[in-house]
Order: C-alpha cells, then sequence, then structure tokens
C-alpha cells in the first residue's frame, strides 16, 4: 500500500542552519557601513567648513582708503 504524505497548513518543517547567528555574518557588512557613514559624514562637515562666508565676498574698506599722488617734475 502507498504511504500518503500529507502537508498541514501552518507547519512548517524546522530547517536547522549551519552557522545560526546572523550577528557573525552580517558583522563584517555593519562594520564597513558604520565606516563608510563615518568617511562621508567627515567629509561632508569639510565642505560645510569651508563654504565662503557672505562677508568674505565684500573688499575691505581699507583698501578704498588708499590716496595715490602723481608728482609732475618740471625741467
Amino acid at each position: 500500500m502507498a504511504t500518503n504524505n500529507m502537508k498541514k497548513i501552518g507547519k512548517n518543517p524546522q530547517v536547522q542552519y549551519q552557522d545560526s547567528n546572523a550577528w557573525e555574518v552580517m558583522r563584517p557588512f555593519v562594520h564597513f557601513g558604520i565606516k563608510a557613514a563615518g568617511a562621508i559624514a567627515h567629509t561632508l562637515i569639510y565642505i560645510v567648513k569651508h563654504i565662503p562666508k557672505p562677508d568674505s565676498f565684500k573688499t575691505p574698506e581699507r583698501k578704498n582708503n588708499k590716496v595715490i599722488k602723481i608728482r609732475t617734475v618740471n625741467r
């Protein structure tokens, strides 16, 4: 007589993994992600700090106070 294999809904067979510790598998990727995020953050901070301020475009007033004297020599 043939055997009857009936599968019941909601009864999934348990799957055994060789390495059930997910943290050990994902740790290199997490480490790389943290290092990459830090590098991007430092780059953005450097760029923002080196954007010229709006006041730096104005010429200093002391340069406008120079007087140039031209003397002519009579011979």
